[in-house]
């Protein structure tokens, strides 16, 4: 058991520093997966007092070794015979102890220095695989929650589970989504943000990851993360994923899981998956496919039967008739979504009034048909109030926008 000790801890030591060959690699995996305390020893082995410890009886073992075979091949026994010696050899019997104490005061030097690179190394590796590096929240975003908030756009029905016996997630929710008894058991407690028909919410997660949830859509996720990231997501949500290289961070969806890697990306669940009816904010043409567009960072898709597939910046993946796609796409007006503003590029006029309609209740009208088909191309702050935006609309089209209560009327 002692030697199993010793080469256990081979195995992490030459981890930390990055030597493990594929063969020692499936050793280590496979005493970790024994039992539940080989993983607790390693996990205990990998922190920072431990390796100091540890590295520093690797550095005496290793001292040792090295003095003893030096002993060994000079013959340094022979001390106690040095008085039958001619001077000649008495003296180069001297020289060669001189030599060995240089030679063991070397070794220890050697050792301490070794000791403290790896005990340093393996502190940095501790630190950093287990940091959590919340994203960069600008300044823009920042103004748009404060607009959001003052203009009383942000506002969800919040429901929390107390009680195991009062999980948030019903079992017909656990298969459409695929959650595993681990996921199922920290949503026991889980909490369930569900935006209403005209509002947005902002919500900031255990591990300092910001979510901005669209009108009707609706997030399930722990109140606080234990050894995984695990979130449902039902409609429409930009994410800005704190980075965490020991916890991954996971959306499930009706379609499939994205896997994340510390990042940023907006997504929108299919309205004939969804259990909420969510129309996107974003108007940019057919974005009835529209699934996944990674803005920075990494992600991955894996849908509930097929292959792990990666998204590369600017890229969007759509699902149609269950096929996916992949395709570049500008990730402009994502970005300004979240930063408050609706971006149109060369969009009929129809639809620009329809995401109008829906975000300040009203209803629009027109005198012909014709003026549906007029394009517009431009950015509009969201928190603005209605005459403001419609005025600006007015001025791009060049047609006349007025309005008469709750009903716009467009003409020429």
């Amino acid at each position: 058991m002692k030697n199993q000790r010793i080469d256990i801890e081979r195995l992490v030591h030459n981890k930390i520093l990055g030597l493990l060959s594929e063969e020692e690699e499936a050793q280590l995996n496979r005493w970790l997966s024994q039992s539940e305390k080989n993983r607790e020893d390693f996990n205990r082995m990998m922190k920072p007092a431990d390796l100091a410890d540890r590295y520093h009886h690797y550095a005496s073992v290793d001292d040792e070794r090295a003095w003893q075979k030096f002993i060994n091949a000079n013959g340094a026994k022979t001390s106690d015979k040095t008085k039958d010696l001619g001077a000649a050899e008495v003296e180069s019997k001297i020289h060669q102890t001189s030599k060995h104490s240089i030679l063991k005061t070397w070794l220890y030097r050697v050792a301490a220095v070794i000791v403290l690179l790896i005990v340093g190394g393996g502190y940095w590796y501790h630190r950093e695989y287990t940091r959590v590096t919340p994203p960069v929240i600008s300044e823009e975003v920042q103004l748009a929650m404060q607009q959001s908030r003052e203009g009383g756009h942000q506002a969800a029905e919040i429901v929390t589970a107390t009680t195991p016996d009062k999980e948030v997630i019903s079992n017909e929710e656990r298969v459409l989504y695929h959650v595993d008894e681990q996921f199922a058991e920290q949503l026991a407690e889980a909490r369930r943000i569900t935006t209403y028909q005209d509002k947005e919410y902002w919500v900031t997660l255990d591990d300092g990851s910001l979510v901005h949830l669209n009108n009707n859509s609706r997030l399930i996720y722990p109140e606080r993360f234990g050894d995984r990231r695990d979130v449902i997501l039902e409609g429409e949500a930009y994410f800005m994923v704190a980075r965490d290289k020991s916890r991954q961070f996971v959306v499930h969806t009706p379609m499939g899981d994205v896997k994340v890697y510390g990042t940023e990306f907006w997504m929108k669940t299919p309205a004939n998956a969804n259990t909420v009816e969510n129309t996107s904010a974003l108007s940019m043409g057919d974005d009835e496919g529209g699934f996944l567009v990674l803005v920075r960072g990494s992600v991955s898709f894996t849908p509930s039967s097929g292959k792990e597939q990666m998204i590369l910046p600017g890229q969007e993946l759509s699902i149609r008739n269950s096929q996916l796609s992949v395709n570049k796409v500008d990730i402009a007006p994502y970005e300004a979504w979240n930063e408050g503003l609706f971006m149109f590029d060369d969009c009929p006029l129809w639809k620009l009034m329809d995401v109008l309609d829906r975000w300040y209740h009203v209803h629009t009208v027109y005198s012909a048909d014709a003026l549906k088909q007029l394009r517009f191309m431009g950015s509009l702050n969201r928190y603005d109030d209605i005459k403001s935006v419609l005025k600006a609309i007015e001025k791009s089209t060049n047609v006349n926008v007025e309005l008469n209560g709750n009903v716009v009327v467009v003409s020429r």
